[in-house]
């Protein structure tokens, strides 16, 4: 595929990915990262390009197993590969089963990170736990964003019922709790805009999500676009949960959706803008007739 061939010489991915080089920096990482809607269509990316990431990021946690700030870009770019390439359910189920492990251990590596400089035992530490022993480190918020990210996506990807009974609904409501606590305004409001949308999609099964409040989505997603007004997904998240839960302010939902439609996507975040865009007319036209 020409454009893959076209990054991975403009990267010299090759020469980055020898055992005799110096592994791949973040910078590096990033540069790919930057190139992933080479080559797309709509809201669909090819595969190429962001792989050329992921194994950027593979080949440097070969050398840096302990990089949180290796780790959460590989979970970034497992997110992106899984929910913009991917193309049948089992591609995704594989994609994000690994961007769940991958999530899991960026949080065993700062449980050990705390532990060591606090002499205690942070082994069962929750994110929500470890703020306070976590918030000198750049790397925290982003790993724990994408964590949360990815398990919510795996979630949906190995069904919302099944994933809550294994316990997924907690640990994505803790690891954006966390964000939350360390940096309300990361990634446009990214941990109000994950919780929100986890307290309107949870399921309500006893004693598993008790917490689910549909007060909380609203409040949350509220938040998320009052702190990243610009951010399309907040806004069809808010959108969403308006629809379903404020019957007299459906038409506020609609007008919502039509302005995510009236936008031109961001260059910098082409293909997700562009999905977005397609969800947001597609839920337009099932919400003609109600």
């Amino acid at each position: 595929m020409e454009v893959v061939r076209r990054l991975a010489s403009l990267f010299i991915l090759p020469a980055l990915l020898a055992v005799s080089e110096p592994p791949p920096k973040p910078a590096d990482i990033d540069r790919l990262w930057a190139l992933r809607a080479e080559g797309s269509t709509g809201g669909r990316a090819l595969s190429g390009p962001i792989d050329l990431a992921i194994d950027a990021c593979r080949a440097a946690l070969a050398v840096e197993p302990d990089s949180l700030e290796v780790r959460w870009r590989l979970m970034r770019a497992l997110y992106f590969k899984g929910e913009l390439t991917a193309n049948d359910a089992a591609a995704k189920r594989t994609v994000f089963d690994g961007g769940r492990t991958v999530a899991e251990q960026a949080l065993a590596i700062l449980r050990r990170g705390a532990g060591r400089e606090t002499r205690q035992d942070l082994s069962r530490a929750t994110p929500v736990e470890l703020v306070p022993y976590v918030k000198g480190n750049a790397a925290a918020v982003p790993s724990f964003l994408w964590a949360a990210v990815d398990w919510g996506k795996w979630a949906l990807a190995f069904g919302k019922t099944a994933a809550v009974r294994q316990g997924a609904a907690s640990k994505i409501r803790d690891y954006s709790q966390a964000v939350i606590l360390l940096d309300p305004a990361y990634d446009d409001g990214g941990g109000y805009r994950v919780l929100g949308r986890l307290h309107h999609q949870t399921p309500a099964i006893p004693f598993f999500t008790g917490w689910a409040s549909r007060s909380l989505a609203l409040k949350n997603l509220r938040l998320a676009v009052e702190t990243g007004p610009r951010n399309l997904v907040g806004r069809q998240f808010l959108a969403e949960a308006m629809w379903d839960y404020e019957p007299a302010r459906r038409a506020e939902a609609r007008a919502i959706l039509e302005k995510i439609l009236a936008e031109i996507p961001d260059p910098d975040n082409l293909v997700e803008n562009r999905k977005t865009q397609e969800e947001a007319a597609q839920l337009l036209k099932d919400w003609a007739d109600r």
